[in-house]
Parts: structure tokens; C-alpha cells; sequence
């Protein structure tokens, strides 16, 4: 059904019936604290029988400044995971990181599973991370159970003047999904998350500064458990002969640290030629503070943080996605690719710079008083068939 293409990714990845494919992506971040981020990935499929399917994940990072690479899994920006900023932060100093995810799937006549094993490592944060999923069609494949788990086992091993802080953490994630088709172009889902954290949860190179000026260790609570219940609608539509579809996606979060979020995301996917389709996509962010997080401390407080993910802010971010297929001609050489996209998403959140050359800063926003919080991400990605 073409509404479920339009659901599950966009038309132009969807569009491969090979028996094995190689995606190549690459993505350049900045943001206005003067960090950026040269991350090429690449993906790699084969089907082992018309029920199995193995792939390969592969992600590099070269990376620079105090970057915030915020993200549930802390997977890297190609998978999205950097939009939900309730999650967990693995933020390091210039340096290479790297990620493998291994993983099978088996798909039967609206039975689906899939395992998965992660792996990232760069010198001062290293994770791990099983993961099993299972979906389940009925009522004529109109309606759809689905179901994931995860675990993540990560240590955090701080460099420099920070050496001997961080320390181990454990994260369990467990989803559950229901969709339900209404029509051949409609269709709605709702999906519940819980997640349990436990161990070293905080970021050992945000010191806190008190009222009179003293540096001290972050020091957080040892465990969190949080949940969040999201919604889906997808229509899709014809404009002319033109396939296009419209996504909207409502999310609320919350902790036992207090801390409550809402998100709001809107995508439209529309084929402007037989072959081509435009993305265009805004989201927006609120969320309020943890109990804990004040201003200023004073040095007597048992718990205490600068970190960003634990303030209230606000942040937009809006988006642009064009995807094609190259000539017909090509597919016979195994050295062209087959499928391209190119995108830029734009950011901003409404946290003011608050450099004073002097002190030290309050979320180490490192940009002139009187801006806000920008930044940018450039995506090109390039499908091959083999």
C-alpha cells in the first residue's frame, strides 16, 4: 500500500525492490557555540530468503567543542535520536567516535521481528546496547501490535582535569505500539515508552558555579524513570495525479525528577514528479524544569546541575527534504548510485548567549549576550542497488 510507504520512510528510500542495497549518508552539524560535526554513515541490507533480511549500520564522528549530543540512545543525528532532548547526553571534546549496529529481521505476511546489537566507542564514553522489536498484523492487516525492547550499558570515562569522575550507567527501554488503518490514505497510531535509568546519569564537565563563585561537581540523582505517550496521524492525498501524504505527531514526556516536556511535529511528504519528492517539516519543543535545577546554588544542596537538558526551555526547528532517482542507465553499474537525497534542518531555542569573558557560564552558552541558541544540519544521502 503506498499510505504505508509514505508512513515508514521516505518514497524515494522505499522505492528499492533489490535483494541487497548500500545507503551512504553524510551530515555536517554547527551550532552557534562553535561546535560542528562531520558524521558519514552507511547502511548495508541483504535479503538472505524472502523471510530474513540482515543489515549492517556504520557511523563515524569527527567532532569539535563541548558538543551536546543529545539523544534517548545517543546513536547519532542520522537516526533522528538528537530531536528528543529529555533523553540522555554523551558530550565529549574534539575527537573521532565511531558506531556499528548489527542486526537480523524477519518478515512473514504481517508478522515482523528484528534483533539488533549497537556498539559505539570514542575515548571517553563507550555504550552497548541489545534490542528485539515484534509487530503483529490483523483484523485483514488493517491493524497492527507492535512491541521493542532495548538495553543500553554505557561508561563514561572523563579525560583531562575531569579524569575519575563519570562512571557506569544502565538504561532499560521498553516500547508498545498500536496503528490502525482507517482508510486506503489514512491512518493513526499511539505509542507508549518507559524508561528506566540507573548509575552515573549526570555530565562530569558541567561544573556548577555557586553564588560566590566556588566550582562545584555536578552531582544528580541515581535513578529515573520516565514515560511518554505519543500520537500519530498519517492522510495521504492526491494533488493531481501526485501522491503526497501529511504527518502529524503529538509527544508527552515526563520524569520523577519533575521534568515535563511536549512536542509537536508536522512533515509533509508530496512527489512533485513520477520520481521525486519534497519534505517539508517543523517541530516544536517545550519543556519545564526538574525539581532540582536552580539558577544559583549555594553550595548546600544535595543535588545540583548547569546541564541544559534539565531547565526549562523552548526550540523550534524547521526543515527541508528533496529526494530523486538517477537515470535509468545507471542501474546497470554497481558503482553509480540509484536513489539520492539532499536536506537542511535550522534550529534555534530560546536560550540567550552569555558571554562575559569572565565568569563562568551558566549552560555554557559561549555566543554573545543578546542572540539565541542556533543551529543547522546539512543531509546528503545516496542509495545504491547491488
Amino acid at each position: 500500500m503506498a499510505l504505508c510507504a509514505l508512513a515508514a520512510a521516505p518514497p524515494a528510500e522505499a522505492a528499492s525492490d533489490s535483494d541487497q542495497g548500500l545507503d551512504f549518508k553524510y551530515m555536517y552539524y554547527w551550532d552557534r557555540n562553535g561546535v560542528w560535526n562531520h558524521t558519514p554513515a552507511f547502511g548495508f541490507f541483504r535479503k538472505l530468503s524472502s523471510l530474513w533480511t540482515i543489515k549492517w549500520d556504520q557511523e563515524f564522528d569527527a567532532v569539535t567543542g563541548a558538543s551536546r549530543r543529545l539523544g534517548l540512545r545517543n546513536i547519532g543525528r542520522l537516526g533522528d535520536h538528537d530531536l528528543k532532548l529529555d533523553g540522555v547526553s554523551g558530550a565529549s571534546r574534539r575527537e573521532i567516535r565511531h558506531s556499528e549496529k548489527v542486526g537480523i529481521a524477519y518478515d512473514n505476511q504481517g508478522r515482523a521481528a528484528a534483533a539488533a546489537f549497537y556498539f559505539s566507542d570514542e575515548n571517553d564514553y563507550r555504550s552497548y546496547s541489545p534490542s528485539v522489536s515484534g509487530y503483529l498484523d490483523f483484523n485483514d492487516r488493517n491493524t497492527t501490535l507492535g512491541a521493542s525492547a532495548a538495553l543500553f550499558f554505557d561508561e563514561m570515562r572523563p579525560r583531562g582535569p575531569f579524569r575519575g569522575l563519570g562512571g557506569k550507567r544502565e538504561i532499560i527501554s521498553l516500547s508498545g505500539t498500536l496503528a490502525q488503518v482507517l482508510s486506503p490514505l489514512s491512518l493513526v497510531g499511539l505509542t507508549a515508552n518507559v524508561i528506566h535509568s540507573s548509575g552515573y546519569l549526570g555530565h562530569p564537565y558541567n561544573p556548577v558555579t555557586t553564588a560566590n563563585g566556588t566550582l562545584l561537581i555536578e552531582h544528580l540523582p541515581g535513578r529515573k524513570t520516565a514515560a511518554a505517550l505519543s500520537g500519530q496521524i498519517l492522510q495521504g492525498f492526491h494533488l493531481g495525479e501526485r501522491l503526497g501524504s501529511l504527518r502529524l505527531e503529538a509527544r508527552h514526556y515526563r520524569d520523577d525528577w519533575k521534568l515535563i516536556s511536549n512536542t509537536a511535529e508536522v512533515q509533509w511528504y508530496q512527489y512533485v514528479a513520477e520520481a521525486t519528492f519534497v519534505r517539508l517539516r517543523a517541530r516544536g519543543y517545550n519543556q519545564g524544569t526538574a525539581a532540582f535545577a536552580k539558577k544559583a546554588y549555594d553550595g548546600g544542596e544535595v543535588y545540583r546541575t548547569t546541564d541544559i537538558r534539565f531547565f526549562a526551555f523552548t526550540s523550534l526547528s524547521l526543515g527541508m527534504k528533496i529526494g530523486s532517482v538517477f537515470p535509468e542507465s545507471w542501474e546497470d553499474s554497481y558503482l553509480l548510485p540509484d536513489r539520492w537525497d539532499i536536506g537542511y534542518d535550522q534550529g534555534v531555542r530560546d536560550t540567550k548567549g552569555e558571554e562575559d569573558g569572565i565568569s563562568p557560564l551558566f549552560h555554557y552558552q559561549v555566543f554573545p549576550k543578546d542572540q539565541y541558541y542556533m543551529q543547522g544540519t546539512f543531509m546528503l544521502g545516496l542509495s545504491f542497488d547491488l
